[in-house]
């Protein structure tokens, strides 16, 4: 019974020598990620230009009147809007011909990647 344990040991230790630098070495290395150079309100300003939001599928005209916009399209589709930050705020499902979106609080959005105030 001795006899068997030493041999057991002996087996579990080249195996756990075999198999710990290969683990070792397959270990991904953690990289530091670096700070990123643009300042954020550059970041803020450049959400409408770079793409990075989504938009709708087909052209829309937008006006504003006061705390309403007056959204045209020529198909039915959905549209997202997003808050100054980029984060995204809400979707409207748009129908054919001239749409009217009330009660957006105060504040700056983009809505088809192009910035609207709301007053």
């Amino acid at each position: 019974m001795l006899k068997r344990l030493v041999v057991r040991s002996i087996v579990l230790s080249l195996f756990l020598l075999v198999l710990l630098p290969m683990g070792a070495s397959m270990r991904k290395k953690r990289v530091v990620s670096k700070p990123d150079s643009i300042p954020l309100t550059e970041k803020m300003q450049d959400f409408g230009r770079t793409g990075r939001m989504s938009c709708s599928t087909f052209p829309v005209k937008i006006h504003t009147s006061g705390r309403a916009v007056q959204i045209q399209s020529d198909h039915n589709q959905i549209l997202p809007i997003y808050t100054r930050t980029g984060a995204f705020y809400m979707a409207v499902r748009l129908t054919k011909g001239v749409n009217w979106l009330n009660g957006l609080p105060r504040g700056n959005y983009f809505i088809n990647n192009r910035p609207i105030s709301i007053n």
